[in-house]
């Protein structure tokens, strides 16, 4: 198809194959047709085939069958001139789909192609008979959009073969194969060839959907031949996978390093099975296991400490997700650019969400009188809608399970439950929320973009009187560092009647959208069973000094808080009155969230030490 794209402000257009039987051989059908997303530049619709370029805040296509979509892909969009599109689909024999992309400076697919899809894979498509449309939206800001000379050719098998081979021609020509020659001029031209020696014939690749002259066409390191798509790996001759994914399980790791027959040593051997993305059974990805340094075949994991609600680095915190929107759930992410280690992805830059962690109940907090929360935080392309922090009553709403929002995420109003919310559309604005109803209005913050930042909410709570003081605080770097500013400070809620709680993220977007990740969740509650929960040593240092060893231990606090370091060389010591008792009067300094404290004089041959800091009885 020829097109000309000119004053582009928003929002996008796109090509679609619906299909027949769903939506009649005739007729405008509205994208979002079948209850998804009703975005013109998305092309999505049911049982169709969609082909979307988005040319708002930036250019991305997506690919879509049936509602599930592709990431977004970076393309470049010519403005003023006519240029050219063409969309190439290969169908198997096994319902897949290889789907090409590609955008042409000229008229008629002329000049220097930009390819914006390259084999991306669409699985059991079941699309027969189809007809194009194209179409298009603008909202607030608009672009013109001109067509022309649409062409469809379409190839059935058994058609277009000059030789009789039963290799098709247009087939044959993608790949420089003779169309005039069956094999018996040249082997490798018919269809028992093999020309690129990956123990497939010609005829077996075209019903596969591989390349006849490339030996890995997925480039996963496997040749297509042992790629036999049977989805249990027997040998190195036959490992289950697919030729045409690089990534059959999608757990991060290219097929070709997965062999099961080796044990683990690194990401280059990681031992695992390349159709299971889960080799051990604990519940994380193999690839996350890798990135996180743990070993993806050993089923161990690391139980979380003290006041982490989660760092998503294999420390077994336990939560739920919930999509209530029609953008899919992002999920748990690998390291990456600057990032201290695996985090979650809450919302992407795709479709319109309505996500949900929501973490199960740890600890009893019921008698509670101040609590800390801090998170770090990663917004990128930020358009809209907004989060929320919600401290979920587990007497109304369960141990366990995501808890709706009333009406938008960003809100944070839920009911018996305290929250704060942070709306990023057309402005930032935070608001203070309890039992379902916005109790401060909205106050503006800056919302750090494109690094890791930093939230912090401190509550402290009368035990009499339930009333609450309220601190929000944002930080341009994670873990409460950098500049802080202040977007409430002890700001009053009375009557906060909220005891035993929970921890839940909710996120939104709409027409505009964000990338917006989360990690290092902490949580810090004093005054409930002893005031204990929540206290994390962070570091230990030992060093000799004048022929005896000093011991330092540096532990999360709250300023003004007294805290009691206790220790003893017997972990089996279960009655902590066995225990020495080395300070029950140290002070956390005012301004400070960690705080520590130094043994002295320790003989020069102690192997061993134990620690324990609690807030003194």
């Amino acid at each position: 198809m020829d097109y000309r794209a000119d004053r582009i402000a928003a929002d996008g257009w796109h090509i679609g194959f619906l299909d027949i039987p769903t939506h009649g051989p005739t007729g405008t059908v509205r994208a979002g047709a079948g209850g998804f997303g009703d975005v013109e530049e998305r092309g999505m619709y049911s049982n169709s085939i969609g082909v979307g370029f988005r040319t708002f805040n930036g250019t991305n296509a997506t690919v879509n069958y049936n509602g599930n979509q592709s990431g977004d892909v970076s393309y470049e969009q010519q403005e003023v001139d006519w240029g050219s599109v063409e969309v190439n689909l290969q169908k198997t024999d096994s319902g897949d789909v290889l789907l090409n992309a590609t955008l042409f400076p000229e008229l008629g697919l002329l000049g220097t192609g930009q390819q914006v899809f390259n084999n991306y894979l669409l699985e059991d498509v079941a699309l027969e008979e189809f007809r194009v449309q194209i179409g298009g939206r603008t909202g607030g800001a608009s672009m013109d959009l001109d067509v022309d000379n649409l062409v469809l050719n379409v190839f059935k098998s058994g058609e277009g073969d000059s030789d009789g081979d039963g290799l098709a021609d247009l087939w044959e020509k993608k790949f420089d194969l003779s169309t005039d020659d069956d094999g018996s001029v040249d082997p490798n031209n018919g269809p028992d060839g093999d020309p690129d020696g990956d123990g497939l014939t010609n005829l077996q690749e075209i019903t596969l959907g591989t390349s006849p002259v490339d030996d890995d066409s997925d480039n996963d390191g496997a040749k297509d031949g042992v790629e036999d798509g049977g989805g249990t790996f027997v040998s190195l001759s036959k490992t289950g996978t697919s030729p045409i994914n690089p990534d059959t399980d999608d757990d991060g790791l290219l097929d070709g390093v997965e062999n099961p027959l080796l044990d683990f040593v690194d990401a280059d051997q990681p031992g695992t099975d390349p159709n299971n993305d889960d080799s051990d059974g604990d519940g994380f990805k193999d690839g996350i296991e890798i990135a996180a340094g743990s070993d993806p075949t050993s089923g161990n994991a690391i139980t979380s400490g003290d006041g982490i609600i989660a760092n998503f680095d294999l420390k077994g915190e336990k939560y739920s997700e919930e999509n209530f929107g029609t953008a899919p759930i992002v999920g748990l992410q690998a390291k990456a650019g600057d990032s201290d280690g695996n985090y979650y992805q809450l919302l992407e830059t795709v479709g319109s969400a309505a996500n949900y962690l929501s973490f199960e109940s740890s600890e009893d907090y019921t008698g509670w009188e101040s609590f800390s929360f801090q998170m770090d935080y990663l917004s990128t392309e930020m358009q809209a809608d907004g989060f929320a922090v919600n401290f979920l009553s587990t007497e109304t709403h369960g141990e366990s399970g995501a808890v709706q929002t009333e009406g938008a995420q960003e809100n944070g109003l839920i009911l018996n439950s305290f929250g704060v919310g942070f709306k990023t559309f057309q402005s930032t604005e935070a608001s203070i929320t309890y039992d379902g109803i916005d109790v401060s209005g909205r106050l503006p913050f800056t919302l750090t973009n494109d690094k890791w930042a930093s939230v912090g909410i401190d509550v402290d709570r009368d035990p009499i009187t339930k009333t609450a003081l309220v601190d929000v605080t944002v930080y341009d770097e994670p873990d409460r560092q950098g500049l802080a500013e202040e977007v409430y400070t002890d700001f009053e809620v009375e009557g906060m009647t909220l005891e035993d709680f929970r921890v839940q993220l909710a996120g939104r977007t709409g027409g505009s959208a964000m990338n917006f990740s989360i990690d290092n969740l902490k949580l810090i509650v004093d005054g409930s069973g002893g005031g204990n929960s929540g206290i994390v040593i962070n570091s230990v240092t030992r060093e000799v000094v004048n022929g005896s060893v000093s011991v330092t231990i540096t532990w999360n606090s709250r300023e003004g808080q007294t805290y009691s370091v206790l220790a003893s060389e017997d972990l089996a010591l279960g009655d902590l009155t066995l225990w020495d008792e080395l300070d029950d009067g140290i002070q956390a300094a005012i301004g400070a969230d960690v705080t520590s404290f130094t043994e002295t004089g320790l003989p020069l041959d102690t192997k061993t030490r134990f620690y324990i800091v609690r807030i003194p009885e």
